[in-house]
């Protein structure tokens, strides 16, 4: 019977890092697509770097962000007594980085899905914004948002690279599958190394069906 402590750090670390991504991928999503500035492609690209960094790039800058010798790591752990170098938080945060561009790319699409014309007829009978997105845009959406949650969830759990550099391999802590994958290979211990690869593989396999189910009706207006 292989530990079981890696697979809950992975879902544990994976839930929270998704809660977190579609709060704020909506949001960002929200103001993007209301957005019409010249300085919109500057902000997307902002926030689809991750995608194209590789992920030992992205951990080597969160190491640097969060590190006590710098001012906001230092100020994290002495007002909130938070450490995020080599913890879970560290985890957490390394998953929300790599995963919110999944988000918001597909929450941006749910958006441009729908038919403006429905927006502005909304308008002209005096609905407000706040209400025609709770009302109109958020329920219309809801499966591109759901995509996005699910792609979310697939990417915290099967990050790697900025994990290990942000949150370390620490036993207990912050082992999360892919870790634990990578070190149990290096020990030399593939037999075991091969059940969590056939537990991540099942999963994807899970995470893709899901998609296909989702995206099987078009909401492309005409």
């Amino acid at each position: 019977m292989p530990d079981l402590i890696p697979l809950w750090i992975s879902i544990k670390v994976s839930l929270i890092s998704t809660i977190i991504v579609s709060i704020v991928g909506i949001i960002l999503a929200k103001l993007m697509h209301d957005y019409k500035g010249k300085l919109k492609p500057v902000f997307e690209s902002i926030i689809m770097l991750p995608i194209v960094l590789p992920p030992t790039v992205m951990g080597f800058i969160l190491l640097i962000i969060f590190s006590k010798n710098q001012f906001f790591g230092r100020f994290l752990e002495d007002t909130f007594h938070i450490q995020v170098i080599f913890t879970w938080v560290g985890a957490v945060i390394a998953a929300v980085i790599v995963s919110l561009p999944l988000m918001y790319q597909h929450v941006v699409n749910g958006f441009q899905s729908i038919n403006p014309k429905m927006l502005n007829a909304a308008r002209t009978m005096g609905a407000s914004e706040s209400k025609i997105f709770r009302t109109i845009i958020l329920p219309l959406s809801k499966r591109s948002i759901l995509s996005g949650v699910v792609m979310s969830f697939a990417r915290g759990l099967g990050e790697f690279g900025a994990t290990l550099m942000i949150a370390g391999y620490i036993p207990g802590l912050t082992n999360t599958l892919p870790l634990e994958i990578y070190f149990l290979v290096q020990s030399g211990e593939e037999n075991k190394a091969w059940i969590w690869v056939i537990v991540l593989l099942a999963f994807a396999i899970c995470v893709i069906s899901s998609i296909n189910l989702l995206n099987q009706k078009s909401h492309k207006w005409e």
